[in-house]
């Protein structure tokens, strides 16, 4: 008993070392990329005098709200970002250890660590990453990442028949995440569905109360998305104007192909399992997410509902991916330990496999995750190995003492902890040697943007309103100072967006129809400049220098190597 304790704390040892290196190999992040904008309420909220006179921060509805307040206690602890930096790598860690938990229901105790080190050496590459720009895990503490943690305790819960435990968890994540909470009623109704009729409503009573009471909470301003004037216009912008990446399937079709490799991989290989009892529960939820996604993806390409576009339902397409990778990873540790269990795979299961790793050497062989072929490859050959080992032994029965044929089966077994220990190195490695140059925090950017951050945040009056070009992004949250508009803060309730969207058009001088318009703002003449400026009230206008001949005329008042600011006359 003594031995097995201290095995279960050794292995709970090595799975804590295990989630926080995979949550370092995130880096250590503050003020880049979404932060700029989800943390812009938390930054008012910590100072109540800051950007008062910005329209994104003080008249566009916030949509995250309990976010925010996270967010500002953060800060309030740690102004520099530290404490937003190690919240985001201790939610990581705690979610990759809910996963943990997941694979250990699934796969079995015995088998837990190698079917985990197995998983998390794919996670490694994928960095949790699927179709549309969607991730259970980024490199920035965003709401999406609270969601994520209170989702995956969802689906653990679930796993464990804990139906209470679980609408709790899903409820968090959808008070974190209006998309979690409305995507977490057809996902986890059509699991509790799919587990059969007796008890339903039971069921469906403990997993989806709480989820109510937040839905309930948030109801204004769903009912405010839903219905305002100008729903059909301000759609086409967030579709096809500021968010295609998120909302056309249609121009991503290569992308969807891993994780259609994902469900063939899982299915193929994890058939054994489905028909365990927590197998079987895992299946219903992978039902549940794969239903909402494939469903979404058909009524976005093949017949487009824009409602089904503003769901944004691939947000749930990495945890899809994630149920099937549990169940190959799961399946192949099992095998290892039990070469006999290769029987029970049908042929046609099997071939499933060799089809999934076709597919993922010819769509990911110039991506980012080109390892994840070779991995996937190493995994089946491994199977295959340990099936025909087992299936050479028994036909030496006859010729070869049975103890010694024991012997080597119980060493055989051990064979998956090195494996798994050999792919999770080889994964992990290159994520973990550059955590330093990946870290705003570690290596924290010198250059004349930020120079231009810190002479606003410091020397430049706390209620002027600066005209800026529209594709910097940190002017609020580093700059600290409010502006006319930039790309990235795009609000999402339509008369929000429809504001958002003159002003663009107004800085870039055109009706803005991408990204590649904001080339515009540079080609303003000086009479354009001041009257965008009066128009919004801008007393200070920011220009590149190699842009600024134009606006000669007008005094400077702060300049860098790349940038001039100007003060309206």
């Amino acid at each position: 008993m003594a031995e097995s304790k201290l095995g279960q704390r050794l292995e709970l040892g090595l799975v804590a070392l295990s989630c926080l290196l995979f949550a370092a190999s995130y880096g250590f992040n503050y003020g880049v990329d979404n932060q700029v904008v989800y943390l812009l309420k938390s930054l008012t909220l910590v100072d109540r005098g800051l950007l008062r006179a910005d329209w994104y921060t003080s008249h566009a509805t916030q949509y995250h709200p309990t976010f925010a307040y996270l967010g500002a206690l953060l800060l309030w602890l740690r102004r520099d970002g530290w404490a937003i930096a190690i919240a985001q790598s201790a939610i990581i860690a705690l979610g990759t250890f809910v996963i943990y938990g997941i694979v250990r229901a699934v796969a079995g105790v015995r088998h837990a660590l190698v079917a985990f080190w197995l998983l998390l050496a794919v996670l490694f590459v994928t960095r949790t990453s699927s179709v549309m720009v969607s991730y259970i895990f980024d490199f920035i503490l965003q709401p999406s990442t609270l969601g994520s943690l209170g989702l995956l305790g969802a689906m653990y819960y679930f796993i464990e028949e804990r139906w209470l435990a679980s609408g709790i968890c899903l409820a968090g994540s959808g008070a974190f995440h209006v998309n979690y909470l409305v995507l977490g009623y057809p996902v986890f109704g059509l699991a509790q569905l799919a587990l059969g009729t007796r008890g339903l409503w039971e069921r469906l009573k403990l997993q989806f109360g709480p989820l109510v009471l937040v839905t309930i909470a948030v109801s204004p301003m769903l009912r405010k998305s839903a219905s305002a004037r100008g729903l059909e216009q301000a759609q086409q912008i967030l579709f096809s104007v500021r968010s295609p990446h998120h909302y056309s399937p249609g121009t991503h079709e290569r992308n969807f192909m891993p994780p259609a490799a994902y469900a063939l991989f899982g299915i193929g290989a994890g058939w054994p399992i489905l028909r365990s009892a927590p197998g079987k529960r895992l299946g219903a939820l992978l039902a549940g997410f794969s239903a909402v996604v494939w469903t979404g993806t058909l009524l976005t390409t093949w017949i487009w509902v824009p409602r089904v576009a503003q769901l944004f339902v691939w947000r749930f397409a990495p945890f899809a991916d994630l149920l099937n990778q549990i169940l190959a990873t799961s399946a192949l540790a099992q095998l290892i330990a039990r070469p006999a269990r290769g029987k029970l795979h049908p042929p046609a299961l099997l071939g499933a496999c060799f089809i999934a790793v076709a597919v993922l050497g010819l769509f990911l062989k110039d991506h980012e995750d080109a390892p994840l072929p070779r991995l996937a490859l190493a995994y089946l050959a491994l199977g295959l190995l340990v099936y025909c080992l087992d299936v050479g032994l028994d036909l030496l029965t006859q010729r070869v003492p049975e103890r010694l044929l024991v012997r080597v089966r119980s060493v055989l077994a051990w064979a998956g902890v090195p494996f798994a220990l050999v792919a999770l190195t080889f994964s992990a490695r290159p994520k973990l040697q550059t955590i330093a140059e990946r870290s705003t925090l570690l290596n924290p950017r010198n250059d004349a943007t930020h120079d231009l951050y810190g002479w606003l945040a410091n020397s430049s009056p706390r209620d002027a309103i600066f005209l800026t070009p529209p594709d910097i992004e940190g002017m609020r949250l580093l700059g600290k100072r409010a502006i006319v508009v930039d790309w990235k803060a795009a609000p999402i309730l339509p008369r929000d967006l429809l504001e958002w969207y003159a002003r663009i058009s107004a800085v870039t001088g055109r009706a803005v129809s991408g990204s590649r318009d904001l080339a515009g703002y540079p080609a303003l003449s000086l009479a354009q400049v001041l009257e965008v400026a009066h128009r919004y009230g801008a007393s200070f206008v920011v220009e590149r220098r190699q842009h600024a001949g134009r606006l000669s005329e007008l005094a400077v008042v702060y300049q860098n190597p790349g940038y001039i600011v100007f003060r309206m006359p």
